[in-house]
């Protein structure tokens, strides 16, 4: 499997759940809401295979605290959400959710990303 496979599926799963959460009225930035989380969606799956992996992996975070801000999910569901994909995929996966895992220091990477 490819590690683009897996990213697509995350974001799927995103979209998904944003999809079917109901709005509940907060008062929150248009980019935290639902319409622009589901842009968001339709634009990662566009470039899943032309940019980077830490790109895609920043905005996949980004979606996963807009939905925490919004009450799809809490800390723990977010830490939960992409466990089926992350066994079908392997171990392969590690790389993409590595921003999860306290215990795991991640460095940023600033520019030249594309």
């Amino acid at each position: 499997m490819r590690a683009e496979d897996l990213m697509i599926a995350m974001i799927e799963r995103c979209r998904e759940m944003i999809l079917e959460h109901e709005d509940l009225g907060l008062d929150l930035p248009e980019p935290l809401r639902s319409k622009h989380l589901v842009s968001m969606c339709d634009r990662l799956t566009a470039h899943v295979d032309d940019w980077p992996a830490v790109k895609l992996s920043r905005w996949i975070g980004f979606l996963q605290c807009a939905m925490i801000a919004n009450r799809m999910i809490d800390l723990e569901g977010a830490k939960k959400m992409f466990d089926q994909a992350k066994h079908a995929f392997g171990e392969s996966s590690r790389d993409v959710l590595d921003h999860l895992d306290p215990d795991q220091p991640f460095e940023f990477e600033i520019g030249g990303e594309g």
